[in-house]
């Protein structure tokens, strides 16, 4: 029975998602990024700024979107409603704790099992590539063996970039994690100047110290539902301070860019991506 759902569940893979933003009209030029950001773990940095114990800029911006993974695949499986869990219970056989835990808890699928296909590391924009497409493996391994600092979010992807005003924010939340919360929050996004000869890539983040000293008078923007990834409705460590990052850079394709702050680093690199043609499909008799 698992075989055959999980067969059947692949028989497709996500037609809905984020397939449809490569339709937006206008300019357009595809790109692979590579994106890295690392905390600077020196207290003595981080305390060169003053920093306001109020955030009025801190927001989530709309129409934000999620990177797909492809573990979403395994996880919509698990989290389907007729899955394993429910043959066992009506067999008789005690339900596996581990399964129960998740489906109360998450991390739960970034899309529901509605529509399927098979996805397109070729062609689907927004799509977290494997970590063999990466060129910042060593660039991460020295930025951990520093000592100093501290990788919080890596990511590689291919998207379409157009005019300024047409950018797409994509969400970030990387380092430890406090219930709904993530150490690392906020977004990206990339779009051209107006000259069409250079992409902006914009960072809008906050870096969080839990714990210590609270601070009252600080608050965090509310995650939006759809992308909080566990149900743990237990109160988050006190905030003892904030750390925001609003940082633009105009970036050359091919070369490697880096964004300085006194609590976070950012390294990113653009590459022009030919989108190649759908495959002809194939009419069975």
């Amino acid at each position: 029975m698992k075989n055959f759902r999980f067969l059947t569940m692949l028989a497709g893979l996500l037609v809905s998602g984020h397939s449809g933003l490569v339709e937006a009209q206008g300019f357009q030029r595809w790109f692979q990024v590579e994106l890295t950001i690392f905390s600077n773990e020196s207290s003595s940095d981080r305390e060169r700024e003053t920093w306001r114990p109020e955030y009025p800029d801190l927001a989530f911006p709309p129409d934000m979107v999620r990177l797909g993974k492809l573990t979403d695949l395994l996880l919509l499986e698990l989290f389907a409603p007729d899955s394993d869990a429910d043959d066992s219970a009506a067999e008789g056989e005690t339900p596996d704790p581990d399964l129960a835990r998740l489906r109360e808890t998450g991390p739960f699928p970034a899309r529901d099992a509605s529509g399927f296909r098979f996805p397109d590391l070729q062609r689907d924009p927004f799509l977290e590539l494997p970590v063999s497409f990466s060129d910042f493996r060593q660039t991460n391994q020295a930025i951990d063996r520093a000592g100093q600092y501290r990788v919080l979010y890596d990511a590689i992807w291919r998207q379409p970039i157009g005019d300024p005003g047409s950018a797409t924010p994509i969400f970030v939340a990387g380092g430890a994690r406090y219930g709904p919360l993530a150490e690392l929050q906020g977004s990206v996004a990339l779009e051209f100047n107006a000259s069409r000869d250079r992409v902006i890539f914009s960072a809008n983040l906050w870096l969080v110290e839990f714990g210590g000293a609270p601070d009252d008078q600080l608050s965090l923007p509310p995650l939006p539902e759809e992308f909080r990834e566990t149900t743990d409705s237990s109160a988050s460590p006190a905030i003892s301070r904030i750390y925001p990052m609003h940082q633009q850079r105009e970036l050359r394709s091919g070369e490697f860019h880096y964004l300085d702050h006194p609590a976070l680093g950012i390294v990113v690199q653009i590459t022009p991506y030919d989108l190649p043609p759908p495959e002809p499909v194939e009419v069975q008799p």
